[in-house]
């Protein structure tokens, strides 16, 4: 069972989400789901304005994989280098900024921040 804790200045409180880790669910809609205000324009990865902090907790980094389309837009907000961009694996050290429509969920335990 993986959980993601919520922290946002528009949230009162953190406020935490269990995950079932075979629900193959994204970060926004665990958001949207829970009343959870995360940014988001479009909805489907092309515009780049779910960008969210996300940070492991109680778990040692692996190996994480991003998609071309979240890579781009990433990049085009500035959130990840010209050379993260060409790595489509980021080994022992996740990035920091993740798109929320693109991100899914497993059995992992980590903080957004918006």
């Amino acid at each position: 069972m993986g959980y993601v804790t919520f922290v946002g200045m528009k949230l009162p409180d953190r406020i935490q989400v269990n995950i079932d880790p075979d629900a193959e669910v994204k970060l926004l809609d665990v958001a949207g789901n829970h009343g959870i205000p995360l940014p988001c324009d479009c909805m489907q990865g092309h515009c780049g304005s779910c960008a969210v902090k996300v940070a492991p907790l109680f778990s040692a980094p692996q190996m994480t994989r991003l998609s071309l389309r979240e890579r781009y837009f990433l990049l085009r907000a500035g959130k990840i280098s010209a050379a993260q961009y060409q790595n489509e694996y980021f080994p022992d050290h996740p990035p920091l900024w993740r798109l929320a429509c693109e991100y899914q969920i497993t059995d992992e335990k980590i903080m957004v921040a918006f």
